[in-house]
């Protein structure tokens, strides 16, 4: 059963730039119901800015590269697509297949 509030919840305490609907709602919905409104977006956790460009941070290395340091994925998910970078770089994702290979080549 589908039922759209139109009114936020009175203990919700993030609403979007419009002040009419919750965070939560603007990210469901989109543009189609909140029209001029700005869709907030969450801001990934693993990302930092250096002199104005965007790095990542790996998660195997901890060290920070830019984002053309990651190669590029698509998730489906509920039947839609999102495109992300990988959590580990590519040097370490080379070096992990290139131990992988190693052992493979040994038994």
């Amino acid at each position: 059963m589908n039922i759209h509030q139109t009114v936020p919840r009175s203990d919700c305490t993030s609403f979007a730039k419009c002040g009419k609907h919750s965070l939560a709602y603007c990210r469901k919905y989109g543009a189609s119901e909140c029209g001029p409104c700005e869709i907030v977006k969450r801001k990934p956790r693993n990302r930092v800015m250096v002199d104005g460009v965007e790095r990542k941070v790996c998660s195997r290395c901890k060290r920070q590269f830019l984002l053309s340091c990651f190669y590029d994925r698509t998730i489906y998910r509920n039947g839609k697509a999102y495109h992300i970078k990988t959590s580990w770089c590519k040097m370490c994702v080379s070096e992990d297949n290139r131990e992988r290979n190693k052992r493979k080549e040994n038994k």
